[in-house]
């Protein structure tokens, strides 16, 4: 996840200009205020993707991409029933890129599925839970299986 979103910041850090007119394209957030998503987001996804890879402040920086993916789902859908068809800008500013606005929809939504497991996984409490859950059930079955032969 977090080299997802070091690589989604990558086009808009070198070419902030761009991304704004993309930001713009959204017809979301008011004019006075797309220059400056433009500039702190990238650097948000950036920052978040870094603090994955290198493990730290792991639980806070899922939390930030999954409601940086909420918004984008949201913006998205948005402007699918809006019918407009305008380039997401998520992980390439080329007008020439091919994914749909569904597709990337699909894509944010899958992602945010991810983002929540991680944001919820623990290693400890689940895979003992696992665990446990498999150990009932073989007991369970083995129980049926000698109270049936007798």
């Amino acid at each position: 996840m977090g080299l997802i979103f070091i690589w989604a910041s990558w086009d808009k850090l070198l070419d902030p200009v761009a991304f704004a007119r993309v930001v713009h394209n959204y017809q979301i957030i008011p004019s006075s205020m797309v220059n400056l998503v433009a500039i702190i987001l990238p650097w948000i996804e950036l920052t978040c993707g870094l603090l994955l890879i290198l493990g730290l402040l792991t639980k806070g920086s899922i939390f930030i991409i999954d409601s940086l993916l909420f918004i984008f789902i949201l913006a998205l859908g948005f402007n699918l029933y809006r019918g407009f068809d305008i380039s997401c800008g998520c992980f390439t500013l080329s007008q020439e890129a091919g994914n749909t606005m569904l597709y990337t929809l699909i894509k944010d939504v899958a992602l945010l599925i991810i983002g929540l497991w991680l944001l919820f996984y623990n290693p400890k409490t689940d895979l003992n839970f696992i665990k446990t859950l498999l150990y009932s059930k073989r007991r369970i079955n083995a129980g049926k299986f000698f109270s049936n032969s007798q």
